[in-house]
């Protein structure tokens, strides 16, 4: 597993990533690498051309090409694949250039903002990842505790809306201190 991270900056890029796929409902694992991320979007009509790119430069990192088999499962929503630490220092750095390029507010609730307070609520209860799931109006997210039971939690969209906007409050508030004190 990747050493010495908070999940709230590691798991917004695969948000990042997700978004880009037009992935809404999906799962996270850790694993030795990384994570493994499942698409469980169900009925996908097509693959755009951008996300056909996407998915074939992912394989290409990996060592594999993306077959009309790997596509075909993709848009049935049984596709899984693994993100590396190198996958993802990319996805948050690509994902840096459009926060600088498109200043503002991000949104709320997109994929890569609820991930950010799901690594925020772990981070804060400092516990391991088991697994992530999403699906259209929740989150459920599974956690090892220290005597190694499995705790689950499930958080609907709004409330993790309450949780973005505190974090989003405390980091500008901070950025505010930040500033008077230069």
């Amino acid at each position: 597993m990747i050493d010495e991270f908070r999940y709230t900056a590691v798991l917004r890029p695969i948000g990042q990533m997700l978004e880009g796929l037009r992935i809404e409902s999906f799962s996270v694992k850790p694993d030795s690498v990384g994570f493994v991320v499942r698409d469980k979007t169900r009925n996908r009509a097509q693959l755009t051309p951008r996300e056909k790119a996407f998915l074939g430069e992912l394989h290409w990192m990996h060592g594999a090409a993306l077959d009309k088999e790997d596509a075909l499962r993709l848009a049935a929503g049984v596709f899984e694949w693994h993100v590396t630490a190198i996958d993802l220092e990319r996805f948050e750095a690509a994902g840096r250039a459009l926060r600088q390029e498109h200043s503002g507010t991000p949104d709320s609730h997109s994929v890569s903002q609820i991930l950010r307070v799901i690594g925020n609520i772990l981070d804060q209860k400092r516990q391991e990842l088991y697994c992530i799931s999403k699906d259209a109006e929740a989150v459920t997210i599974e956690y090892l505790l220290n005597n190694g039971k499995v705790a689950r939690e499930e958080y609907r969209v709004p409330v993790l809306y309450d949780q973005w906007v505190r974090m989003y409050k405390r980091r500008a508030n901070h950025e505010a201190g930040e500033d008077s004190a230069t």
